[in-house]
């Protein structure tokens, strides 16, 4: 009882303090969230590689056996056959390899966000069979890794809401410089998320929010008057250049 009453004195005494060690700990919450779904993904994603590619693969070298018997037999029919089923196995692990590259923080070791971003956009023509465009600012590089991943996390957010909720067929990703600061808009051509989807998919909208935050940014989700949904992330380059590692490259502030 002394601890709760000392407790409730300091809140009393030192509002202020209070609230500062509140947000705090909100904000360590936040970053454990992120970390947690990061690591989820990453481990997601190698089970995937390790676990259904390598069976398949592993199918496909039978399939290849079995072709080959099959016409050295002179059975052309069946021979046929079992190489068309060794060709769309080849596809399906072509199209779980870019589903462990969207799991996981694609192309961001050999080519940064530009890179991801690039990949994302032919991830999204190959699996989804849709079109989708990238406009990338030379402005904007030079990112730290964790404003990277951020981004790319937020994108790969935005991208999965647009076919899950809005149903588009076209899909612009833009990263763009302005006024000392980027910004990396989602734009769709769906159906828009309503109300209904945001309390669906609430988890993912509040995840795209402590990632806008966590550069210092800020996250606007909203549904065009048009048709189809607007996710822009506005954040202040400099501090997502300082994040964790310091000033990248002085070019990226033009």
């Amino acid at each position: 009882m002394a601890y709760l009453m000392n407790w409730w004195s300091s809140m009393l005494l030192n509002p202020s303090e209070a609230t500062d060690r509140n947000v705090g700990r909100e904000e360590s919450l936040e970053r454990e969230i992120l970390e947690i779904a990061d690591r989820e993904k990453e481990l997601f994603a190698r089970e995937l590689h390790d676990g259904l590619c390598s069976s398949l693969a592993g199918i496909v070298a039978l399939g290849s056996a079995l072709t080959r018997t099959l016409a050295a037999n002179e059975q052309p029919g069946p021979a046929a056959a079992a190489n068309e089923i060794v060709r769309l196995l080849k596809e399906a692990i072509g199209e779980v390899r870019d589903l462990v590259h969207g799991l996981s923080a694609i192309g961001l070791n050999s080519g940064g966000l530009a890179n991801g971003l690039e990949t994302l956009a032919r991830n999204v023509r190959h699996i989804y069979r849709t079109s989708c465009s990238l406009a990338w600012d030379g402005r904007c590089a030079g990112l730290s890794r964790e404003a990277e991943t951020h981004l790319m996390r937020i994108a790969q957010e935005a991208v999965r809401n647009a076919f899950a909720h809005g149903r588009a067929d076209h899909i612009d990703i833009c990263v763009e410089y302005h006024d000392g600061s980027g910004f990396l808009t989602i734009r769709d051509n769906g159906v828009g998320m309503s109300e209904d989807d945001r309390s669906h998919d609430g988890m993912g909208l509040h995840t795209m929010e402590y990632r806008a935050r966590a550069l210092g940014g800020s996250l606007t989700v909203k549904r065009l008057p048009r048709g189809g949904t607007l996710v822009a992330c506005a954040f202040p380059l400099r501090q997502a250049h300082d994040a964790h590692g310091g000033l990248a490259d002085d070019r990226a502030y033009g």
